[in-house]
């Protein structure tokens, strides 16, 4: 049994950002409310149900999407009852047809991608199948394409002009794209005189009629696979491809099934076409695994709209093991990503084998034969045996790479276990990527262990936490923690209950989901593998008064994890009985190390981004990531609260100078919380017993980030071999070392965990452009050269929980009031000679920041520079544009006044205090943050550049003052809101749950 049935009045617990989040992302044709939504996904599910009981189900599985206790995974709500009718959301792809590693293979996969990025699917590959990168270079005089259209197409002007809209921005403005490989022709009679002068202009050729022996590119996905692949093959023989686009839907048409729209044919010879004739002429299967990962998979990922609507998400996995693994290691630095194309598609991981790991420990050398990498690793042979440590090489003056220490070692060559795990770490440190996948521990406790290399797990979906094998999909949903905790105490009896109802719910979506490809439908029947998660787990931990860095609140979690794992087995055990074990259990009598069931593995804790912004609850087994979130409603931006955060703090009354007629002035409360980096610890005005448990993303240690992971990896493997893996980011403070993530690696494995993905505030947005100067290679190695090698990680596992303190307890009927908060000035700067002396020439970021006059209604740009000295702010611009002059000068004026400031050693925190929140009558947003004018601007633009990871101390003039601010400690909520979302344009992306959130309009890479 389960909950009992929830009314539609029960509806009214979804807040507005819940509503606005289902109309943007889930709501179908017919959808008028959560309501219909929920009822839409119950029913298609419980067609999988024997028709007299059918209506019982959908009615359970109604009552617990209302009732917020259980959320399916995005595709679910997307996609039941839709015409393509897929709702799991990823998949890993192999070649099942062909060897692999040959050219049909690739062409295999690539079509797979394609095909299932389509309806909405993401895709993980592993790369360990393709033979490393050949010796050979690219021809002399690579092959050239031609590329006609029909002057009467409609987008013969953007194929003309080469114009496309960004694939990381499907509704931006287009934009020109250099091609490579082709020449464009247009065909036909009635072309425009000006386009016929924009056709010279742009070297595009005009003939009167299509020649003959022509390829004729179809509309559909599988045909414009199959004719890449046919100009790949011609590219092979030395034979120039000639391909008509002109039979290819218009860009923004409509696309059947999947309610989205076509990027067009210029973006498909842009990305398909130019990227597959640039592999062939780089050596095609010969090229290595990133070159076919660069410019086979990642663009068809980039130009198939997940969907329809938005680009594909993937997922590459390469062994450490494999020749090419430096390769792949420097595949997304920027500026190769700049060089040779775009990765940013994939995901990255290593997978860290269990013998690399034991010589890792052993500080030994590591047998590769490893190859070089262009400007990125140069393979430098020792003398000698090696004795434990490796020289510091020097970078190669032609290109600056780097040395790479190699070792004769047993009749082969080696390199260093340590230099390879310092590089791996560096990376991280740099750039977020890649992640680690401790592989063979995923073999280890996979069902499958024992049935041979076809079952091996070398992947996983994008965001890492399914390993599977080939042709497998995820089927994702995740119980609410939270719900289920009343007055403190957590009702198990119900979570059991409900676990259950959630485990049919989930294996009856297999029966119900329509597959884009045969062999992953076949793949899904015979191993029936599900993906039950949680969602909420933070919020569960506060309102039990509970810390989750505490050990009592990680054992605490272990038990209610082991209970979810007990059911999820019992249940798919039962689901055996009624319905038949999965098909390769009874294929393999004996090699099983299990009871019958009905599901090869049940659980997961997988990204739950925006299905947890729908429940209102913190994200899988994430911490809160802030109390609150800029949320733009229409054109306007407002703070939302965590409703956990509202609930516990009305408890207490608010203090004064926090009020608003007799309640908690929430807007004081937003600001004041903002101003503390996104954390109510330390604020005078919150309840030391809600500072106590209300703990944040950035208030955590980040090897309690990852002991927490390893708790419920613990707990979900402790028997049963029932578990996949689970999704989480480990955030780290812009400050962190590399040495800190080599601890946090090591305490991942440690701990049990399956892999880790670490991310450094600031690292990704702030990596530097650069073209592999030696200079600029050490500014960024400037931590990876401070040690040799790892320090070897020695307690046992179990120490993970610890020693439980007492809890905290949260619920308190009546509090004397709090202290009020400080009213410390900051210290006036002594008058003087400027500290810092501006040079002639300065280096500065500048962001272009649009604002809306709510009197007219009109946008304004403004563009805000901070300029740098060796790290440290001393200038500031604001220039307003298309405004007149008496603005310009206030811009012009204010911007004088804060960098006098600044060169006369005003800490930058300082003049930031005293702008932060002005009101001005403007309003916008800045990296993710509310902005009222231009001095709350400046503020803004000086907070991001606090988090800039070259700041170093400045040189003092004779007769200065070297104060400065303070730098805030940990992970900002602020800092940690700079990329940009590809949906809403705000820098409001922050990486949680192994995936991208967007904190502005709740888009979420993974769903």
């Amino acid at each position: 049994m389960t909950t009992p049935t929830v009314q539609n009045s029960t509806l009214a617990n979804f807040d507005e950002n819940a509503h606005h989040i289902a109309r943007r992302q889930y709501f179908q044709p017919g959808d008028a409310d959560l309501s219909s939504l929920f009822r839409r996904v119950a029913d298609w599910v419980a067609m999988a149900e024997a028709p007299e009981v059918r209506l019982g189900w959908a009615q359970q599985y109604y009552d617990l999407m209302a009732g917020k206790k259980f959320c399916p995974g995005g595709r679910v709500m997307a996609g039941a009852g839709t015409q393509h009718g897929n709702v799991l959301n990823c998949f890993v792809q192999g070649a099942t047809e062909h060897d692999p590693s040959t050219f049909e293979g690739v062409m295999e996969v690539a079509k797979k991608l394609a095909l299932v990025t389509k309806v909405g699917g993401g895709n993980g590959v592993n790369l360990d199948v393709y033979t490393p990168r050949s010796a050979g270079s690219r021809p002399d005089a690579g092959v050239r394409g031609w590329a006609y259209m029909s002057a009467t197409h409609a987008d013969v002007e953007d194929f003309i002009e080469g114009m496309m809209r960004p694939p990381t921005q499907p509704d931006g403005d287009k934009q020109p794209v250099t091609v490579r490989n082709w020449t464009r022709v247009v065909y036909g009679q009635g072309l425009k005189p000006e386009l016929v002068t924009l056709a010279r202009q742009n070297g595009v050729a005009i003939v009167r009629t299509l020649p003959e022996g022509v390829q004729t590119v179809q509309d559909d996905m599988g045909g414009i696979v199959d004719a890449a692949r046919q100009v790949a093959e011609n590219a092979k023989l030395g034979l120039e491809p000639r391909i008509d686009l002109s039979g290819m839907r218009p860009e923004g048409a409509p696309i059947k099934g999947s309610g989205g729209t076509s990027s067009g044919p210029v973006s498909f010879l842009m990305e398909i076409f130019d990227n597959f004739l640039e592999w062939a002429n780089l050596g095609a299967e010969t090229s290595g695994p990133v070159n076919t990962l660069r410019f086979v998979y990642s663009p068809v990922l980039r130009v198939v709209r997940q969907g329809g609507t938005r680009r594909g998400a993937g997922m590459a996995t390469i062994s450490v093991d494999h020749p090419d693994v430096l390769d792949f290691l420097t595949a997304k630095d920027l500026d190769r990503e700049a060089q040779e194309g775009d990765i940013s598609t994939f995901n990255i991981s290593i997978l860290i084998t269990q013998a690399f790991w034991d010589t890792l420990q052993q500080g030994g050398l590591w047998p590769i034969r490893a190859q070089e990498v262009q400007s990125k690793y140069h393979l430098v042979q020792q003398d000698g045996a090696y004795t434990g440590t490796w020289p510091t090489l020097p970078d190669r003056d032609s290109d600056g790479a780097r040395g790479v220490p190699v070792y004769d070692h047993q009749g082969t060559h080696a390199i260093p276990a340590g230099w390879i795990w310092r590089e791996i770490a560096q990376h991280a440190w740099s750039t977020g990527e890649p992640g680690l996948i401790f592989s063979d521990r995923v073999n280890e406790y996979s069902a499958l262990k024992n049935l041979g290399e076809r079952y091996q797990i070398r992947s996983t979906n994008p965001c890492g936490e399914i390993p599977l094998t080939v042709g497998e999909p995820c089927d994702l949903g995740a119980i609410n923690l939270a719900a289920y905790v009343q007055n403190g105490q957590f009702d198990e009896k119900a979570f059991r209950a409900d676990v259950r109802t959630c485990v049919r719910f989930l294996d009856d979506v297999l029966d119900v989901n329509v597959f884009a490809l045969e062999d992953n439908r076949v793949a899904s029947q015979d191993l029936r593998r599900l993906g039950l998660g949680v969602m909420g787990l933070a919020d569960a931990l506060i309102k039990m008064g509970l810390r989750y860095d505490s050990d009592a609140g990680r054992r605490t979690i272990y038990t209610i994890m082991s209970a979810l794992r007990e059911e999820a087995v019992a249940q798919s055990e039962t689901l055996g009985q009624e319905r038949g074990v999965y098909p390769v259990y009874d294929r393999h009598p004996g090699k099983m190390p299990h009871a019958p069931r009905r599901n090869v593995a049940v659980l997961t804790v997988a990204p739950t981004g925006t299905t947890s912004m729908l429940m209102g609850v913190s994200s899988g087994i994430e911490p809160v990531f802030s109390p609150f979130i800029w949320r733009k409603i229409g054109s306007e931006y407002r703070a939302l609260l965590a409703p956990l955060f509202v609930e516990l703090l009305e408890t207490y009354p608010a203090p004064q100078g926090m009020q608003q007629n007799g309640n908690w002035d929430w807007d004081k409360v937003t600001e004041a919380v903002s101003e503390n980096h996104g954390s109510v610890v330390g604020l005078d005005f919150i309840p030391q017993a809600l500072q106590q448990v209300f703990v944040c993303a950035h208030d955590i240690a980040p090897l309690d980030h990852v002991r927490m992971q390893g708790v419920v990896q613990c707990a979900f493997d402790a028997e049963g071999y029932a578990a996949n893996s689970l999704s989480k980011t480990i955030n780290l403070p812009n400050t962190a070392t590399v040495q800190e993530i080599e601890d946090a690696y090591s305490e991942a494995y440690r701990t049990g965990c399956k892999g880790i993905t670490v991310y450094r505030d600031g690292s990704r947005q702030f990596q530097v452009l650069s073209t592999s100067k030696k200079k600029e290679k050490k500014a960024e190695r400037t931590e990876a050269d401070t040690t040799d090698a790892p320090q070897p990680a020695t307690a046992p596992a179990a120490e993970v929980m610890g020693e439980a303190p007492t809890p905290v307890q949260v619920t308190v009927q009546a509090a004397a009031p709090a202290a009020q908060p400080s009213t410390t000035q900051p210290q006036a700067a002594r008058p003087g000679k400027p500290v810092y002396e501006r040079p002639a020439r300065l280096q500065g970021v500048t962001d272009m920041v649009k604002l809306t006059d709510p009197t007219s209604g009109h946008r304004r740009s403004f563009l805000v520079t901070v300029n740098h000295l060796q790290g440290k702010p001393v200038e500031v611009m604001v220039i307003s544009g298309r405004a007149g002059d008496e603005a310009n000068a206030d811009s012009e004026a204010l911007g004088r006044v804060v960098s006098i400031a600044l060169q006369h050693g005003v800490p930058a925190q300082a003049i930031i205090k005293t702008l932060r929140g002005l009101n001005g009558g403007l309003y916008g947003s800045y990296n993710g943050r509310l902005v009222g004018s231009k001095a709350d601007l400046i503020a803004v633009a000086l907070e991001t550049f606090a988090s800039d990871p070259l700041g170093q101390t400045l040189p003092v003039m004779a007769g200065g003052s070297d104060d400065t601010a303070p730098a805030a400690h940990g992970v900002s909520v602020d800092g940690m809101a700079g990329e940009k979302c590809p949906v809403c344009d705000e820098k409001a992306v922050i990486r949680e749950e192994g995936c991208l959130k967007c904190r502005a309009c709740g888009y979420s890479k993974c769903g």
